[in-house]
């Protein structure tokens, strides 16, 4: 079975050949000396495409890269992410964690409920593939993210990774320690490069840290890679996220019936 839409098979390939192109010969894919050099292209995108398609609710998180497959014999050509993700469903403490969050989004359009691990357990690896992943550095990662690396490389793959989002189509967006990195300012040469995922005059702030990007709700949270202290809690974590989405989506509901209700401004007069 196909992981990913045809379209997006194709924008990796065309994104995979222009990555190898570049790597270890220009920015943002000139290692610097001290640290690994980058590995192959890693593919993501929707983990399960028929899980995908049943989603009321598609969630996509955006992290800052890939970890995990730096191992050039056993992918020479580079990774997919997706596909192993797929195959092996919730196979960490990382992974564990973006099963609850899954979790606690799915869980803000339903009446509350109490956390329950031992339902997450039994539904872990059936979460991790309702979901869609991008990361903004499509190479193996770091075990500590190099976030000027990681804003260099979402920069100059800012046209590909719009492209994915669309192709993607999720309804809510977690950008996990992300959002700073897709953000801009729109150029004042329309014949520019994108140099940004998102322009700011593209979305607007609803909530607290929720933005709107047409109909698709935007989340700007913490990193799951977290594992220091109190954030690091999976019954915290699935509580606050859950009511974060909740409440957004009640002051949107709000935002949009104000709208609706305003008095239309009356017509001017004919000269």
């Amino acid at each position: 079975m196909a992981t990913q839409t045809p379209a997006l098979e194709k924008l990796f390939d065309e994104w995979a050949r222009k990555h190898a192109e570049k790597v270890s010969t220009a920015e943002p894919y000139l290692m610097p000396e001290k640290e690994t050099p980058y590995g192959g292209f890693v593919r993501d995108g929707i983990i399960n495409l028929e899980n995908w398609k049943k989603q009321k609710v598609r969630i996509c998180f955006v992290l800052n890269e890939a970890g995990g497959y730096d191992d050039r014999e056993k992918f020479p050509n580079g990774a997919d992410l997706a596909a192993d993700w797929n195959e092996r469903g919730s196979f960490s403490t990382f992974m564990f964690k973006i099963a609850v969050w899954t979790k606690a989004i799915q869980d803000a359009f339903v009446p509350p409920v109490t956390y329950n691990k031992q339902e997450v357990l039994k539904m872990r690896d059936d979460l991790i593939r309702s979901i869609a992943v991008i990361n903004l550095k499509k190479t193996d990662g770091q075990k500590r993210s190099n976030f000027e690396i990681v804003n260099r490389f979402a920069r100059e793959d800012a046209e590909e990774i719009r492209r994915e989002l669309e192709l993607v189509n999720p309804n809510i967006i977690l950008c996990c320690e992300t959002f700073k990195f897709m953000r801009g300012k729109r150029p004042e040469d329309e014949n520019a490069k994108r140099d940004s995922v998102l322009y700011n005059d593209e979305f607007k702030q609803i909530a607290k840290l929720t933005y709107l990007w047409g109909s698709k709700l935007i989340f700007s949270l913490w990193t799951p890679a977290n594992f220091v202290g109190t954030i690091s809690s999976n019954t915290i974590n699935y509580y606050a996220i859950r009511e974060m989405c909740r409440a957004s989506m009640k002051a949107f509901t709000q935002k949009t019936q104000k709208a609706k209700q305003a008095p239309k401004a009356a017509p001017k007069p004919k000269q």
